[in-house]
């Protein structure tokens, strides 16, 4: 798959997420009889929808890329995932985030969950990859 067809995908998952996010939150303007929605709003769900997109494009893998590509692709998506996140979390906290402390706890707090989260992908990884290797030995004993 080449980088266009690649981004073509990203854009596509990218404008769904946006119109499911737009119509939900449609829905729950109307239940509560608000007749406008806020500029604020419209970007949260823009980078809410990025971020998930950029997510899903990590972890799911569904498409024909080689090793190096899938590699790449969950770095630089994850990497962008997390900086939607941030800049999410700096531009809509409650209060202006004006306190610089604040902000690198917010960076130190993602950095370390997705740390959590590729730790326990490695150690889920290393688990399926010993199974797999000891009902591939059974295999062969059977033969």
């Amino acid at each position: 798959m080449n980088i266009s067809k690649y981004l073509k995908c990203i854009v596509k998952e990218f404008i769904e997420a946006t119109g499911s996010l737009m119509v939900i939150t449609i829905i729950f303007l109307t239940i509560y009889s608000k007749e406008i929605i806020k500029v604020s709003l419209l970007w949260q769900i823009i980078l809410i929808s990025l971020a998930y997109t950029f997510f899903k494009f990590a972890f799911v893998n569904k498409y024909e890329l080689g090793k190096r590509a899938q590699t790449l692709s969950f770095t630089i998506c994850s990497l962008l995932a997390d900086i939607m996140i941030i800049l999410w979390l700096w531009l809509f906290s409650p209060g202006k985030i004006a306190n610089i402390e604040l902000m690198i706890i917010y960076i130190v707090v993602v950095l370390i969950v997705k740390g959590m989260v590729y730790i326990m992908m490695c150690i889920d990884g290393n688990k399926q990859a010993k199974q797999l290797n000891e009902k591939l030995s059974e295999y062969r004993k059977i033969l």
